[in-house]
């Protein structure tokens, strides 16, 4: 039942009723209708429905995007409502900037690896000078250390040696020269040698005085200062030769790092460039849109009410995530409701339903409730009354699809069966009205006095409401509100502001009131 609220409102303000057969077999549709302006109750076949206006769609659609981080622009458009196969063009967007871009990334492109190269070389290089400067300093290390040990091991003891030799030598050269001038005196004394030959016995015993006291002074010389400086000397170019090594080592691994980090940087760069290049060439891919499913062509997404499919044209800007174009599949066809919070508990899946499309007026499709959303939404700008929660539901089309028949985006209706309520009492819905909370209608007494009666109404559809208490078989009750003058109307935002209240309390059953009448009518007898 449908806003029952509303139509008890328009009944009290004596508006037309709108008879309407529900599209179920058997149901109370059929019962006669009076001419006379009453309703004669009756029992019967109720098939309470539910009526909703939806919009026609794919229940699987593709949607085409650039799926790019830019904008472009549309440079070429296939025409809305052509038929495509999987891989078609459906649109080109400009690419220039793009291949400008691609264009001057290959020149970056081009340096980068030329200057990587050189740093390569510059790398390689500065590896062969490493070797060299560390063996040159390692070989005069070596040097130092051998002339070290060759000193101290070698030429120093025997230098020492041969002074020490040469003291023998200067020794025994003195002793016999002493013996030798010692022996000249004696000679001299007694006159067996001349003056000459005595003289020159003096001379060599000087000289070899003189040549011992040489040799002893050179060995005193040899320990106290040539030996210590020689060997500090040597000493000291080991450790210069040490730290000229470490040196050259240091000085080639700081070298070889720059040259390293010269390379890295010169690679880094080289491969941002090139994934600047491909993801430049990747998103000119994606500036030809292609079907990925057969289909027919629908402009920009029929889901975003709000966004125009004539946004969708040559030369306009579009964005990545703008859909361009939706490719509908038509195999499985559904219609989107929007359904009142108050009715939303009478819907479940798998209820079955008809549906008529405006555009091929005659034809029914069976269907039935496939989904039914959880949340309510109650902030779609384009509702005429925003604060009213409704519900998504999707009711799938389950025969009779012919895709030269039906295209998505058409006005449907659809009358879903909720429950068959056999052998009940029912009165068209404008019969009921709702005065300060309660539910009532106008009887036409036997004696032709119309008397209000309290009613407790029960489920109902779009036509009819079943009455639980409050009426019998053969009672006639008035199709309208008499106390509400003929002609008369009502501001329609009126009736808006009071749909949500009327609408509960008519999907709840009243509460069950006293039997009878309960004021008189004007002009009736007490």
């Amino acid at each position: 039942m449908k806003t029952l609220g509303i139509l008890l409102l328009l009944g009290a303000l004596g508006l037309g009723a709108t008879w309407m057969s529900g599209g179920f077999e058997g149901e109370a549709g059929d019962a006669e209708r009076p001419s006379d302006g009453l309703f004669q109750v009756k029992r019967g076949v109720l098939n309470v429905t539910l009526t909703e206006n939806g919009t026609l769609v794919a229940q699987k659609s593709n949607k085409i995007s650039s799926d790019t981080d830019r904008g472009a622009k549309i440079t070429w458009l296939i025409d809305e409502g052509s038929e495509v196969q999987e891989g078609d063009v459906v649109c080109r967007l400009d690419t220039s900037d793009l291949e400008d871009r691609v264009e001057q990334l290959e020149l970056d492109i081009n340096q980068a690896n030329a200057n990587l190269k050189t740093a390569n070389t510059n790398l390689e290089i500065q590896l062969t000078d490493n070797i060299a400067e560390i063996e040159k300093a390692e070989i005069a290390l070596v040097k130092a250390q051998n002339e070290e040990e060759r000193y101290t091991d070698g030429d120093a003891p025997k230098e020492r040696r041969n002074l020490e030799v040469a003291i023998k030598e200067a020794q025994t050269n003195f002793t016999r020269a002493k013996k030798r001038f010692e022996d000249s005196q004696l000679l001299m004394e007694k006159e067996y040698i001349n003056r000459s030959q005595f003289e020159e016995d003096e001379i060599a015993f000087e000289r070899n005085t003189v040549q011992l006291e040489g040799a002893k002074r050179d060995l005193e010389l040899f320990e106290q200062y040539n030996f210590p400086m020689t060997v500090t000397e040597r000493s000291a170019a080991v450790r210069d030769g040490e730290r000229n090594l470490e040196t050259a080592k240091k000085r080639a691994e700081s070298n070889t790092l720059q040259k390293e980090v010269a390379v890295d940087e010169y690679t880094t760069r080289l491969n941002k460039l090139r994934d600047q290049r491909d993801e430049a060439v990747e998103q000119i891919g994606k500036m030809t849109l292609v079907s990925t499913a057969p289909g027919i062509v629908i402009y920009g997404d029929p889901s975003r009410r709000w966004r125009s499919s004539d946004e969708i044209r040559v030369g306009a800007d579009i964005w990545g995530d703008q859909v361009v174009a939706t490719i509908p599949d038509l195999r499985v066809m559904q219609v989107n409701l929007r359904v009142h919070e108050a009715d939303i508990g009478k819907l479940a899946k798998q209820q079955k339903a008809k549906i008529t499309l405006d555009t091929y007026p005659g034809v029914v499709f069976d269907g039935e409730v496939t989904n039914i959303g959880n949340i309510a939404g109650g902030d779609n700008p384009w509702e005429r009354n925003p604060e009213v929660k409704k519900f998504d539901v999707e009711v799938t089309l389950t025969g009779g699809l012919s895709e030269q028949q039906i295209r998505p985006g058409v006005s449907a209706k659809v009358e879903v069966f909720i429950d068959r309520k056999d052998d009940v009492l029912f009165v068209p819905i404008q019969c009921v009205v709702l005065e300060e909370g309660r539910h009532m209608v106008y009887v036409m007494e036997p004696s032709g006095l119309i008397a209000p009666r309290d009613v407790q109404p029960g489920i109902g559809n779009e036509v009819y409401v079943e009455i639980l208490d409050g009426l019998e078989p053969g009672d006639r009750v008035l199709l309208y509100n008499p106390n509400v003058p003929s002609g008369s109307t009502t501001d329609s935002e009126a009736v808006d502001s009071e749909e949500s209240d009327a609408s509960e309390a008519a999907s709840a059953p009243a509460s069950k009131p006293p039997r009878g009448g309960r004021g008189k009518q004007p002009g009736a007898k007490p």
